[in-house]
């Protein structure tokens, strides 16, 4: 599926584009999704555009039809800087819904289908950059290191007042993963099984990262070079527990699917391992919350999980979470 067969699909009101003078041949394409990002999207662009590079690079700015002011600023730096930023209008009829709930995932795959670079960074309009040599010392890793095929980099945690909550130190990323505003990754990668799935899932991001591993490794190179931002108005903040968890469940079904109809055995199994935790973390939270009957339900969801993988080397663990789950879920009942 190229551009204009996802337009063809998915487009319902043509996208305004201001394509500006915008170098058709950018080694790297900067993808930004916006909405109600009023109060933040002038230090995410800034944080772009302060990059200090021995190579051109292209802003795509994908604005979902703010009503808070955000288009009117996209508006006016597109203006100012017509040789960096490609600047797309959308209509939220274009929206594309998962689980029911309307997300931004129109926006990027617009995005990521318009850019012309060999590598492309991810950046949303409430998240920014701080490091101003963030691109170059990614793209250099990347152009020596053929092998891999996306890296990060460590970042703060900040508040909507740029307050730090969290000043982490060197990442491990088996552990802590990566995070969309750090990576920057190789653009020839993507097939249409992937745009066919990552329309669906509800955490596109985990997706993606466990779809490069089939590529190539990954990185976490060691410097703090942007800020994550956690706001009442962030889609992330804004989701119960509930809600998380189903994410979660949607998501990791849709990439159990993808790995099978690729049947890239070692990534199937690591993501039925990942849909067994959340299942497992699901039910305890359930427990917890006195929705005994749902808490069985998922148990017998987790069992089927992990079971229908044949993950066999967890056999003894399996025995012992069944019974420490059971044991603690007829303690529940009966007070």
């Amino acid at each position: 599926m190229n551009l204009e067969e996802f337009k063809l699909k998915y487009q319902k009101q043509p996208v305004i584009e201001y394509s500006n003078s915008v170098s058709d041949t950018p080694l790297v394409s900067v993808c930004v999704q916006t909405y109600q990002h009023v109060n933040y999207i002038k230090e995410c662009l800034e944080g772009i555009l302060m990059q200090k590079t021995s190579f051109p690079f292209e802003i795509l700015l994908g604005e979902d039809a703010s009503t808070d002011g955000t288009r009117e600023v996209c508006l006016e730096y597109a203006k100012k800087y017509p040789d960096k930023i490609k600047l797309f209008l959308h209509h939220r009829e274009n929206n594309i819904k998962i689980n029911g709930s309307a997300t931004g995932r129109f926006n990027l795959l617009n995005n990521l289908y318009s850019a012309n670079g060999n590598y492309i960074a991810l950046c949303e309009g409430d998240d920014y950059w701080t490091d101003p040599l963030k691109l170059q010392k990614q793209v250099d890793f990347l152009e020596k290191n053929e092998d891999y095929v996306i890296c990060g980099h460590d970042r703060r945690i900040v508040d909507e007042f740029n307050n730090v909550i969290i000043e982490t130190g060197v990442r491990n990323l088996n552990k802590q993963g990566l995070l969309t505003l750090t990576v920057v990754f190789r653009n020839h990668l993507f097939d249409n099984i992937f745009f066919n799935t990552f329309i669906k899932v509800a955490n596109g991001d985990s997706f993606l990262f466990l779809y490069f591993e089939q590529f190539g490794k990954t990185i976490l190179l060691n410097f703090k070079g942007a800020n994550y931002r956690i706001h009442s108005g962030g889609i992330w903040s804004s989701t119960n527990r509930i809600e998380r968890y189903e994410m979660g469940i949607n998501t990791y079904t849709h990439i159990v699917n993808y790995f099978m109809i690729t049947k890239n055995i070692p990534l199937l199994k690591k993501a039925y391992y990942n849909l067994a935790n959340i299942e497992i973390d699901y039910g305890y939270y359930l427990m917890e919350n006195s929705f005994y009957k749902k808490a069985f339900i998922q148990f017998l969801k987790y069992n089927k999980t992990f079971i229908s993988n044949n993950l066999n080397k967890y056999f003894v663990l399996l025995i012992k979470i069944n019974i420490l789950y059971i044991i603690t879920l007829i303690k529940k009942i009966i007070g």
